[in-house]
């Protein structure tokens, strides 16, 4: 009887240890999974098969995402409701932390601004959103408006604090053209007069780059105030040997900050990548100038060739939809694998 005895307390043992030495494995394997986060953006065609897209970024290791496809005309995104995509999402083992979202932004409607973006923080709310980011704005070139735009982000920000949500701006390289008559960036303007606990900055490393301006500097110069960055190259994250990441990363922990997102564009070619520069710097000059997204969009329609159709706008061929979907993940998982080698990403 005593030898059964034995045999079992043996065999217990054993099998506790096996279950710890699982646990602490899987523990293990857990801890060593970094923290690879992708903006949706990248992906071009993801509509086309959001299933396959998901499995696709989750098979390459990215574990968050922020996504640009919220509709806020009806407080949707892709179609889904805000609760059915973020379940989408987490079925793969995605989570949604952030959002690219825009809506009116008026200075002469401060009410009716607040309420709209209002709507959204309630969407996003239920998405699961920590971040909720204006993506782009062109901003006024006169102080008395300019200091009213700041003011309108403080409101905005702090009707997102009431939802528990962080509401940030994210840059181009227009930020970094200094404001008429003066030696003051429109970045640092923007800073200096939001508040800090209502509105935060996305730094764009490679805008920041475009801008003629150093990331790391910026982000030692505001230690606080970028808790997020967009990890962007030319096309595939560290192919073009441009921006030294090592640097960004190592400065953005230092700061106590983990948030970032890989972001890619097409792959252009370089009369492409020029017509998008010069695209951006006709912005940044009629910004410059004191003028609108309007201005701005008219000034593109009438210089566009004969019969040439706007980026983005109009019917999609499926074919070439799907080429680009397929085209996107290659780079983004391309992205995803250097940056899992790249010992300084955690």
């Amino acid at each position: 009887m005593d030898n059964i005895m034995k045999k079992f307390v043996s065999f217990c043992v054993v099998a506790v240890l096996a279950l710890f030495v699982t646990a602490s494995a899987i523990s293990g394997a857990e801890k060593g999974k970094k923290h690879l986060g992708i903006a949706t953006y990248s992906v071009k065609g993801l509509e086309s098969d959001i299933e396959g897209t998901f499995k696709a970024l989750a098979d390459a290791g990215y574990t968050v995402m922020e996504i640009s496809n919220y509709n806020a005309g009806n407080g949707t995104v892709a179609g889904y409701k805000p609760a059915d995509y973020a379940a989408l999402a987490e079925k793969y083992g995605l989570d949604i932390i952030s959002s690219h979202a825009r809506s009116k932004f008026d200075v002469k409607d401060v009410e009716g601004t607040v309420a709209a973006w209002g709507k959204i923080f309630d969407d996003h709310k239920i998405l699961g959103c920590k971040y909720v980011i204006f993506p782009m704005n062109m901003w006024s070139g006169s102080f008395e408006i300019l200091k009213q735009e700041c003011e309108l982000m403080n409101k905005i920000g702090e009707e997102a604090n009431k939802r528990g949500i962080k509401y940030g701006y994210h840059n181009h390289h227009m930020e970094f053209a200094t404001i008429a008559g003066t030696d003051q960036m429109y970045e640092d303007y923007l800073i200096a007069n939001t508040d800090p606990e209502k509105v935060f900055f996305q730094m764009d490393v490679y805008w920041v780059a475009q801008g003629g301006q150093d990331p790391v500097a910026y982000l030692k110069k505001y230690p606080s105030r970028f808790k997020v960055l967009h990890i962007k190259d030319d096309y595939v994250i560290g192919a073009s040997g441009k921006i030294n990441y090592k640097a960004i990363f190592k400065q953005f922990y230092k700061n106590g900050h983990q948030d970032w997102f890989v972001e890619i564009e097409d792959n252009m070619t370089p009369e492409q990548r020029v017509q998008s520069k010069a695209m951006m710097d006709g912005m940044k000059d009629i910004q410059a100038k004191g003028g609108t997204m309007e201005d701005f969009m008219k000034e593109m329609m009438k210089n566009r060739p004969a019969g040439q159709q706007m980026p983005g706008f109009g019917p999609q061929d499926p074919k070439q939809v799907a080429e680009k979907l397929k085209a996107s993940l290659e780079a983004i998982k391309l992205s995803a694998d250097y940056l899992k080698l790249s010992k300084f990403v955690k």
